[in-house]
């Protein structure tokens, strides 16, 4: 095992558009690189929404249960596989839907993952909007989802950085609210494992704004967060490829809280 965690539950499947592999060759890839729970976590299908490319269609919710339900009996020898989503919040909107998932047991979970908000009744990126008051907008957002305690942790908190562009007051205050949030809620908040894959010398230069990002975990850090890794898998070969060693190195580089147990089932 290459990671000192021995669970990841954000892993997409093809369906989302921008992913590829089979279901099977996920979990393959998984029991190989040595994690004993997988958690699949495509991003949420959504009634009466297309976005073709970012979102499976609504009526691929099925089949994506049942495969994952499958699987998990399947290798039940050899790994522990979960089904959930990742899911933006958007108020009040989808909040009955994404409450009916979890009471009927459609899905076991959710985690929180902001791209894109509600605007005039269309989803748009966070990045398309005002930039004079786009990560007010994803701070607000993403903080009210963690009130909302529909979410098991939050994903990639720190990627508002990469399309502002710059470490400025205002997304160091939006950073110090964030993890305020995730503090006050008792939530984890992601270090995401995918920008390591494909642009690993840039994460490595002083002061990038990829995630994740070292000063806003700087203020995770001193504030107390509770921190889980996430691999974001989109390929099975993401679990081969992640620079494991690297992300371990900037936990403990910057002292942070890594939760050691599933906070899904509580197991190490």
């Amino acid at each position: 095992m290459k990671l000192d965690q021995y669970f990841n539950l954000h892993s997409h499947t093809s369906r989302c558009g921008h992913a590829y592999g089979t279901d099977k060759e996920y979990v393959l890839a998984a029991i190989e690189a040595g994690f004993t729970e997988l958690g699949f976590s495509d991003h949420v299908m959504l009634p009466g929404v297309s976005q073709v490319g970012t979102r499976a269609e609504y009526s691929m919710l099925e089949d994506y249960v049942r495969s994952v339900t499958k699987l998990r009996r399947r290798y039940r020898d050899k790994i522990d596989i979960h089904v959930g989503f990742e899911a933006e919040w958007y108020g009040d909107t989808f909040k009955s839907y994404y409450q009916k998932l979890l009471d009927e047991g459609i899905v076991e979970y959710l985690i929180l993952g902001q791209h894109c908000c509600l605007e005039n009744g269309t989803l748009r990126w966070y990045a398309t909007l005002d930039p004079s008051t786009r990560i007010r907008r994803y701070t607000d957002d993403l903080i009210a989802g963690m009130d909302s305690g529909l979410f098991l942790y939050v994903c990639h908190p720190d990627t508002f950085l990469r399309w502002h562009g710059v470490f400025d007051e205002e997304a160091r205050q939006c950073s110090v609210d964030i993890c305020q949030a995730a503090v006050r809620n008792n939530i984890p908040l992601e270090i995401i494992l995918s920008v390591g894959r494909y642009a690993f010398e840039r994460l490595q230069q002083e002061g990038s704004l990829d995630y994740p990002c070292a000063m806003f975990w700087d203020i995770a850090s001193e504030l107390g967060v509770t921190c889980v890794y996430g691999v974001d898998a989109h390929r099975p070969s993401d679990y081969e490829t992640t620079p494991y060693a690297f992300y371990e190195r900037f936990a403990c580089q910057h002292h942070l809280n890594l939760l050691r147990f599933s906070p899904l089932t509580g197991k190490k």
